[in-house]
């Protein structure tokens, strides 16, 4: 007799890249936006030196643009704060940093949104490449 785990629950998330091509990613429920893409192979932007996500949110920078919300959990104040601060130019980490974009209607942070069903539909509005930040061989 075999015993099997809880099944993980997994739903459908459409990224539209940079470049006006889709991605339909199937992701585990309760992911990020910013944890299916990485799992999948891309990578939104970051603001992290070694390319990894940021541990608290505050960066701000894995901002995507909410095409359809449905699927997705809805902003919490943190996801809000993190967004402000940016745009205020507000030290993280202990840097400082220049202001950055304002909100805008529909901008969301990958690290902060959530996976509840089927249907989300986001831009990522650009992507990291991840060898740009490699060092020199050898």
């Amino acid at each position: 007799r075999s015993e099997q785990g809880p099944q993980s629950v997994r739903y459908s998330v459409t990224y539209v890249l940079p470049d006006g091509s889709e991605r339909r990613i199937e992701a585990e429920e309760g992911y990020t936006l910013l944890m299916a893409a990485d799992a999948s192979g891309l990578t939104i932007s970051t603001g992290r030196r070694a390319g990894g996500t940021c541990p608290d949110g505050g960066c701000a920078l894995c901002r995507v643009k909410v095409l359809d919300g449905t699927g997705l959990n809805t902003m919490s104040d943190g996801e809000q704060r993190s967004m402000q601060a940016l745009a205020d130019g507000k030290p993280h980490e202990g840097r400082p940093r220049e202001p950055g974009p304002p909100i805008e209607e529909g901008h969301r942070l990958g690290c902060w949104t959530k996976i509840r069903g089927n249907g989300g539909r986001v831009q990522i509005l650009e992507l990291f490449d991840p060898d740009s930040i490699k060092g020199e061989e050898g």
